[in-house]
């Protein structure tokens, strides 16, 4: 005798990515001293 299963299968795919995110230009202290860091890109993970 032969059955039939039907059989259903759900995938709720949530992964992390890095993501690019631009951080401006600005000005921090470091040792006392002003100094300037240019604007540059950071990455960041992010749950898709």
């Amino acid at each position: 005798m032969k059955q039939v299963i039907e059989l259903t299968v759900n995938f709720d795919l949530e992964f992390e990515a890095p993501r690019l995110v631009k951080v401006k230009a600005h000005w921090r202290l470091i040792n006392g001293k002003i100094v300037k860091v240019r604007s540059h890109y950071r990455r960041i993970w992010v749950c898709r």
